[in-house]
């Protein structure tokens, strides 16, 4: 076929802007702005790094395009962890004056379990304790602007995840923010994990040396508001953005020092996650786990509390000590070692229990919250042979193993298996297990992100206009789980990942069908919207809107905004009986939840008590 010579043309004019701009660099700009102005593309791999100049600082951030979204990644914003700084606060890095920083890779992850996790999430491979680095994306052809900045804490149960995952891949949320004409900076976090994050003991707590994990992602948001300004970002418009126990970390840093310190960011979204029920709080369970992995790697000294055993562990070289806490994890708490090392009370970062903190008003104030969870997020907490009312109380067990008989009695009354029967159908699942499912999904998710939230309104915290609340009804992973075996999971934990960051090339067999991708670009821009204006969308009602003036632990009335499912978009349900008798198809579906009652009684004085949160 004859090629038309203006076809020509435009080849040769392309090739040459191409290699003008690789090799004459400070003309690049020039170059470029000319091949926009005749309609040219010049691909990625001719065009020059892109490069960000902290003139403040005098510092040069040398960076990667990929998908026409500029990545910085490895970004050190604390010392490296090791030696004397093993389980200590960061040192914030503190670059010399003309410092080059090749920011082109990412960098190692923190210490954890490597291999394979799941289909359709990255292998872990390169663990390092020098790992206290974060990963910027922004949109390419920025000038002066001061955009708002998302920050994403990852989940992993404080055993696992970096912020090179691949599930949280930005460019999806990057480019359509550019599309939606709300153009925003994503930043992506690691931080400390495990025994290296999260061990504690006397000397420990005296010293002001727990909790490392968390002090990690405090000293990273404050590297975003110290640096980002560089990048185009504003430090005053920062979002943390939490999903499962990252989520549940915002909440914490909302009450960590009992809200006299603030916090580096403004708003925040926490997705299937809040402190509530999640985990025991005191630290003595997790100073025993402490103590034991420390008498495994040799550091047995005469008292497992003292500084001389805290010195001794800093010794170990790094593999022996990931090894050896690793492994005790899983085994204790199998397959990931979630709820083994985990944040505890230290008198400092974290002065009191999460849930007295925030009935008593000691919190930091003014931080509009979208908090959310998952239809099925406890799918996989269950065993899919569940059966039996035993095997429903042992699902959750093993985490909450100080309940009464009354307590447990009353969780199974409030779950009845008749309520499930018909997601068990004539399959070879037990109602059962659906049964425990939506109990773990309640106890872990649920009824702690309606805790909080409630609290927080109640308290002072925010104006009740500025909380809004979401369930995710929709998932990529069923042709994954299907693979698996277990497609009893649903619309399981980590469903509504890729549908914030509008993944469009999902791995591991999922779903990256056109009817997904709208989903993902709603949700995505739900997201874009709350980070540039503080506004969900109009059509999203806040939360406790009539839930009530008075000072009860629970609200008797809520507005849900549901993505996907049979019957998707905002819904209002109260707890008076008389409404549910003219109930619309979509009322009745959160209805079925009871989430009023169960979660009353789950947060309640009692429950909270026995669960030592």
């Amino acid at each position: 076929m004859a090629i038309p010579k203006n076809g020509l043309v435009i080849g040769a004019i392309t090739v040459a802007v191409a290699l003008l701009a690789t090799y004459l660099v400070p003309f690049t700009d020039i170059l470029l702005e000319k091949a926009a102005q005749l309609g040219l593309t010049v691909p990625d791999a001719f065009q020059p790094p892109p490069a960000v100049y902290d003139t403040g600082r005098d510092i040069k951030y040398i960076g990667s395009l990929s998908n026409e979204v500029e990545h910085f990644q490895n970004i050190f914003y604390a010392e490296e962890p090791t030696g004397a700084r093993r389980f200590a606060p960061p040192v914030p890095v503190r670059p010399p004056k003309g410092t080059v920083i090749d920011a082109t890779h990412p960098g190692a992850w923190c210490p954890q379990g490597t291999g394979d996790i799941l289909p359709f999430t990255s292998r872990v491979s390169n663990i390092s304790e020098n790992c206290l680095s974060l990963r910027i994306a922004r949109p390419t052809g920025l000038k002066d602007e001061r955009l708002p900045v998302v920050v994403w804490l990852h989940g992993g149960g404080h055993a696992l995840g970096s912020a090179s995952e691949i599930l949280y891949n930005p460019d999806g949320l990057v480019k359509e923010a550019v599309v939606a004409g709300q153009p925003l900076i994503y930043v992506g976090i690691n931080y400390r994990l495990g025994y290296f994050g999260f061990a504690t003991s006397e000397a420990m707590i005296e010293n002001k040396q727990t909790n490392a994990g968390l002090r990690d992602q405090r000293a990273a948001l404050e590297w975003v508001r110290d640096n980002i300004e560089a990048f185009g970002g504003d430090p005053n418009r920062v979002t943390a953005i939490g999903q499962s126990v990252g989520a549940s970390d915002i909440g914490l840093h909302l009450t960590s020092f009992g809200g006299t310190k603030g916090v580096p960011f403004q708003q925040a979204i926490m997705m299937s996650g809040a402190p509530g029920l999640n985990f025991n709080s005191d630290p003595a369970l997790v100073a025993d786990n402490t103590a034991n992995v420390a008498k495994e790697v040799g550091c047995d000294t005469n008292d497992a509390q003292s500084l001389e055993t805290l010195e001794c562990l800093r010794r170990i070289p790094f593999e022996t000590l990931t090894n050896i806490s690793v492994t005790a994890s899983r085994a204790a708490r199998p397959p990931f070692g979630e709820g083994f090392f985990y944040p505890t009370i230290d008198g400092d970062i974290l002065p009191a229990r999460s849930s007295e903190l925030l009935r008593a008003g000691k919190f930091v104030q003014n931080v509009p919250i979208i908090a959310s969870w998952v239809t099925n997020d406890g799918a996989w907490y269950a065993a899919p042979p569940t059966s039996t009312d035993e095997e429903v109380l042992g699902s959750f067990g093993l985490w909450l193993s100080k309940l009464s008989d009354s307590t447990n009695e009353k969780l199974l009354e409030l779950y009845p298996a008749a309520d499930f029967e018909h997601m068990a159908g004539n399959g070879p699942i037990s109602p059962q297990y659906y049964r425990a499912a939506q109990l773990n999904r309640d106890i872990w998710f649920t009824c702690p992100v309606l805790d909080f939230t409630w609290q927080y309104v109640q308290k002072g915290g925010v104006d009740a206009s500025k909380v809004w609340l979401y369930e995710h009804n929709a998932t990529r992973y069923g042709p994954s789980f299907e693979m698996m075996g277990v497609p009893m999971w649903r619309v399981a934990h980590l469903s509504d990942i890729p549908y914030v960051m509008n993944n469009d090339n999902l791995g591991g067999g999922a779903d990256n069908s056109p009817e997904q991708m709208e989903l993902a670009r709603l949700v995505s821009r739900r997201v874009i919207g709350f980070a540039h204006d503080g506004q969900p969308g109009e059509e999203w009602p806040a939360a406790f809107s009539g839930a009530g003036e008075e000072w009860s632990e629970s609200p008797g009335r809520l507005s849900i905004q549901v993505f996907g499912g049979p019957v998707p978009g905002a819904v209002t349900v109260s707890k008076d009986a008389k409404d549910a008798k003219h109930a619309t198809v979509a009322q009745q579906a959160v209805l079925w939840e009871k989430l009023f009652e169960r979660c009353e009684f789950i947060n309640s004085a009692q429950m909270r008590a026995e669960a030592g949160v």
